[in-house]
């Protein structure tokens, strides 16, 4: 891993912040009179050397992993949300991503919940697209940026509020859990493709959903076969 330095100070804000360290750990003026060989990148190896000379308690390598994938776990739950606002559950077998259907495969992952329970933007995005075309019901597409992906949203109670060319942040609510177009209970079927395209390949969102309840503290507390 480096880090793109611009001039010492900034190296040591960003060392003390990702090492877990106080500010007050780091004389700026210590700082300043330091020399950082030629600017650029370095290791964070580099960089804990750096921090040793001048005296700052540096952990060790796995201190540093552990502070990384902490403030990066903080930085994901801060840019995502988990698209279902309330109780919900994963349903059996005949909603995963992958499941036959007449005459094609399932294409998302249904998450079934009670009528009108609020959806969520999972991410910072752009609305493509919003109808109500036969079997998808009442709907909504969302491109992320960020990850390149667009999030469909299908089967919701009414037409989406959140028009298309609109900006929604992640956790703006998007629609409520309903059972339009082609159904059977309640529940929301949510499409990952990738790009910035509605008809882009499929992934199978059950990964990227129970990350995101992870990150929520949501788990699947509605009873089997209620919604």
């Amino acid at each position: 891993m480096s880090i793109r330095l611009t001039r010492p100070l900034r190296a040591y804000a960003l060392a003390a912040v990702v090492l877990g360290l106080g500010a007050a750990t780091i004389l700026p003026s210590e700082v300043e009179a330091r020399t950082l060989r030629g600017g650029g990148s370095m290791s964070l190896g580099e960089l804990r050397g750096e921090l040793v000379e001048i005296g700052v308690p540096v952990p060790t390598g796995a201190t540093i992993a552990r502070g990384v994938s902490r403030l990066a776990e903080e930085a994901e739950r801060k840019r995502t949300r988990f698209p279902v606002a309330g109780e919900f559950n994963w349903g059996q077998s005949g909603a995963r991503f992958g499941a036959g259907r007449s005459g094609h495969v399932h294409e998302g992952q249904d998450v079934f919940a009670p009528t009108g329970t609020p959806l969520l933007s999972v991410a910072d995005g752009v609305v493509l697209e919003t109808g109500d075309d036969g079997g998808r019901g009442n709907y909504v597409a969302i491109f992320d940026p960020a990850a390149r992906r667009t999030y469909f949203y299908l089967h919701m109670v009414e037409p989406s509020r959140v028009p298309a060319g609109r900006r929604v942040r992640a956790g703006q609510p998007v629609g409520g859990v309903g059972c339009t177009g082609s159904c059977f209970g309640e529940h929301l079927h949510f499409e990952v493709r990738r790009g910035r395209d509605t008809a882009g390949p499929a992934e199978d969102p059950l990964p990227l959903l129970r990350r995101w309840a992870d990150l929520a503290g949501a788990g699947p507390t509605l009873p089997p076969g209620k919604s």
